[in-house]
């Protein structure tokens, strides 16, 4: 966080400078501001929006982010007063004040610089169940399902015997995706 006095030094670092020395032209500074703010976005958002966020203009006030789909839009706005005081952390020093975020999943591949195929979708592995069948756990460790299975007491035994299979499906599934 910044002191009071920082806030002086880091506003005129960006005025002075090399890029912004001498420009009389104000859309050219306020290009650098901005771009100075994004540059800051995934300290902001953090590393789980770096690549699924991508900031793209600031209007009155008004931060727009290019966002991956309408759930990370939704996830972000859970977060919204959090990221606005994190924003005016970076941005005051500059001279603007973020009053408001909006974001924008239609606009995420005309801004973001990672493409969408690019992404690697978080999914479980999938197995016929003849092919689990086919894999083989090892004794011990059917023993040791079906002991604490039975310990149960309020499940009847098709109850029991169903939860079992689904257990040792799992383990095989598990056992699967260790070979692959």
């Amino acid at each position: 966080m910044y002191k009071n006095s920082d806030i002086q030094t880091i506003g005129s670092l960006v005025e002075s400078s090399i890029f912004a020395k001498g420009l009389d032209n104000d859309k050219m500074r306020s290009v650098i501001k901005h771009s100075t703010i994004f540059s800051f976005w995934s300290d902001i958002a953090g590393r789980k929006f770096e690549n699924l966020s991508v900031p793209y203009a600031i209007k009155a006030g008004v931060l727009y982010v290019a966002v991956k789909s309408p759930v990370i839009s939704q996830e972000l706005l859970l977060n919204k007063k959090l990221l606005i005081n994190k924003l005016n952390s970076y941005s005051l020093p500059l001279g603007i004040e973020i009053k408001d975020i909006l974001f924008n999943y239609k606009k995420f591949d005309e801004f973001s610089s990672v493409k969408t195929d690019e992404f690697v979708e978080d999914k479980p592995v999938w197995f016929d169940e003849d092919e689990l069948n086919k894999i083989s756990l090892d004794t011990a460790c059917e023993k040791e399902i079906l002991a604490s299975i039975s310990k149960i007491s309020f499940l009847n035994d098709l109850q029991k015997q169903n939860l079992i299979k689904k257990i040792i499906l799992i383990k095989k599934a598990q056992k699967a995706q260790k070979i692959l």
